[in-house]
């Protein structure tokens, strides 16, 4: 993974949150739930949204897609930043309601099967977390929130993203080390670039493409081969000189299969 900032913005080829989530049909699933089966009943929160539009699960869920790397649909549709901030002004939310707030929805994100990954969580969370807050500071009689502000855009916490981390629960698989297959002609995929590449190495880049897939290899060869001179790939070590070697002979050789 390219190295950044906590400032600097998602890397070139991670997968953004919105699409690490599921979507909008993942998000307005889990919307849904909050809204139409935990805020009626909460004593908490059924106040603070009384009266709502019927299409108000749906329009959280836009936000938090674009807030989440997705289309910018909320700003083209209900007015962006300003017209979220309009929702809070005057309305005095308290923190055990901000608590409440993001208590709940953590539970809709499990009840709709959003990933449980440690690093969507983390970013979700602190989402959660940091926009609530802002919601509170916003509502407080007074306030006088800043306008004509972009849409936040949320992205991994501190450069865990998906397949940077090897799980524990994994089941462990003892793995001989690869070497790079001898060749006495041009290299193919099957044949001498395949077997380069471990089961786990696989798992991890599995959200982007398949490295046991001639096409999507293919494809990417360059971005990949780029990662593998950088030693960012794989994940948990650089490829020793002679596979590295061995795909950029691969590659000049014309890609075969």
């Amino acid at each position: 993974m390219t190295p950044r900032t906590h400032d600097s913005g998602p890397a070139e080829g991670d997968p953004s949150l919105y699409e690490w989530a599921g979507g909008l049909t993942a998000l307005t699933r889990m919307t849904s739930l909050f809204y139409e089966r935990y805020v009626p009943a909460d004593p908490l929160l059924a106040p603070v949204f009384a009266g709502i539009r019927h299409d108000h699960p749906e329009r959280v869920a836009t936000w938090l897609g674009e807030v989440f790397g997705g289309p910018a649909a909320y700003t083209e549709r209900y007015g962006g930043y300003d017209r979220m901030v309009s929702q809070h002004l005057g309305k005095a939310l308290t923190e055990e309601q901000r608590a409440r707030w993001v208590q709940l929805m953590c539970r809709c994100a499990d009840e709709a099967g959003l990933p449980t990954d440690p690093e969507f969580r983390a970013a979700f969370v602190s989402y959660l977390e940091w926009g609530s807050r802002i919601a509170v500071e916003n509502s407080t009689h007074g306030a006088t929130p800043p306008m004509h502000m972009p849409v936040p855009r949320w992205w991994w916490v501190c450069d865990a993203t998906p397949g940077t981390r090897l799980s524990a629960l994994s089941r462990p698989v003892e793995e001989p080390t690869t070497s790079a297959p001898a060749t006495n002609g041009p290299p193919g995929f099957e044949q001498h670039v395949k077997p380069l590449f471990r089961e786990r190495d696989r798992a991890a880049m599995k959200w982007a493409f398949d490295l046991w897939s001639y096409e999507d290899v293919s494809e990417h060869a360059d971005a990949i081969l780029a990662k593998l001179r950088d030693g960012s790939m794989p994940c948990d070590g650089a490829w020793p000189d002679g596979q590295v070697e061995a795909f950029e002979r691969w590659v000049a050789a014309g890609k075969l299969a």
